[in-house]
């Protein structure tokens, strides 16, 4: 942790200089994480029965984002029937964080002012709205969202550590999955709700860790043509940049730095499941390949592939919302904008170069004349 946190500041440093950007980060990121850290030690002296809570059947949605994953998360959990984070409890994890802040929550939330990243940029993200459960390792450091978050993006050394999960070592890698059923059994003490339903695209790369410390769960592993994940994905963070950072802030280099790393990485999450599935490293009856045409084509189809998979009981008001989002994504339209391969030094010829294994392995088509990612459900992720 505090080998990331140096590379945090230094890369801070070399990209915006020493500001406002260099001062929050070398002193508002450990107060928060030493908050973090008192107040989950907090939780077992006032809440110790949390630890009694067994993780069963936990649902772990993953694939490479932009692929559904998050349409599918909101799709199962949008009447509340199963253990999820929103975003606020993602940021405090702890139960006692949660009830000393839960009143300023309430009043944002009523006042409107809960909005933290807004919908143009690709990604909608509000305190008081289930979130994707893949910012829980944000605590330890350990998830490549922390690219994105923090300046280690910009960062002229590399960092596989904090890519190759399952390839850590076991004290590394136990700890943060140790961490994250930690959370979740607060979460299901927290909502008295058993079924963890959680989304956790780029835990892809720790599905064998996940497994050593659940052998029952069930993964959902979303896949879409690369044609149209890569270049939404890369948008998607292009947008995210401007709104957080402000692209005329960072240099020209360190984005593209950025962008080609990103590209790079998101390849290495498709290439990292395949190579489990050529190896026969997942027990079958532990995932469940969901291709996102199927959610546009015929998404009541997919919801009962879905149901049968993981073997959840759905309420008839949950089938109900499946069955109306089904009639509405017919019509719904992308309030982003979605840039151009060339905008990130791309061609459909690298792409298809780089991962014709997939294209093979879903029978995806390579011979689009232009990417069309305008069939695209609503929250798609």
């Amino acid at each position: 942790m505090f080998k990331i946190y140096y590379r945090i500041l230094v890369s801070c440093l070399q990209t915006f200089g020493f500001g406002f950007n260099f001062l929050r980060w070398l002193l508002l990121f450990p107060l928060a994480l030493a908050f973090t850290r008192f107040t989950l030690v907090l939780d077992n002296i006032f809440f110790p029965k949390f630890r009694q809570v067994t993780v069963t059947q936990p649902i772990f949605i993953i694939g490479h984002p932009r692929s559904g994953t998050t349409f599918v998360h909101h799709l199962l959990t949008q009447t509340e029937e199963y253990a999820t984070f929103k975003t606020w409890h993602i940021i405090f994890p702890a139960i006692t964080a949660r009830i000393l802040f839960k009143p300023l929550i309430n009043y944002l939330v009523k006042s409107n002012c809960d909005s933290i990243v807004p919908e143009d940029i690709g990604h909608s993200v509000s305190l008081d709205q289930v979130e994707e459960e893949e910012l829980l390792f944000l605590h330890k450091a350990d998830t490549q969202f922390i690219f994105l978050t923090t300046p280690l993006g910009f960062d002229n050394k590399e960092h596989p550590e904090i890519r190759y999960h399952d390839q850590q070592p076991a004290s590394r890698r136990q700890s943060s999955v140790k961490f994250f059923e930690n959370c979740l059994k607060r979460q299901i003490y927290y909502t008295k709700k058993e079924q963890i339903v959680a989304q956790i695209h780029y835990s892809t790369h720790r599905i064998k860790t996940l497994l050593e410390s659940f052998p029952d769960a069930k993964f959902i592993y979303l896949v879409r043509s690369p044609y149209e994940t890569i270049v939404s994905h890369l948008s998607q963070d292009r947008n995210f940049q401007h709104h957080y950072w402000g692209t005329n802030n960072i240099p020209k280099a360190k984005l593209k730095l950025y962008e080609e790393r990103r590209y790079r990485y998101n390849a290495e999450l498709y290439r990292y499941f395949w190579q489990l599935q050529q190896n026969q490293e997942i027990p079958p009856n532990n995932v469940m390949i969901l291709k996102y045409d199927l959610l546009i084509s015929d998404l009541n189809q997919a919801f009962e592939q879905i149901i049968n998979f993981t073997g959840i009981h759905p309420s008839q008001q949950l089938r109900n919302a499946v069955t109306q989002q089904a009639e509405k994504q017919k019509s719904y339209k992308r309030k982003h904008k979605v840039k151009d391969l060339a905008e990130f030094n791309l061609t459909k010829e690298k792409l298809l170069t780089d991962l014709e294994f997939v294209f093979d392995e879903y029978g995806f088509d390579k011979k689009l004349e232009e990417i069309n990612i305008k069939n695209t459900v609503k929250t798609s992720n």
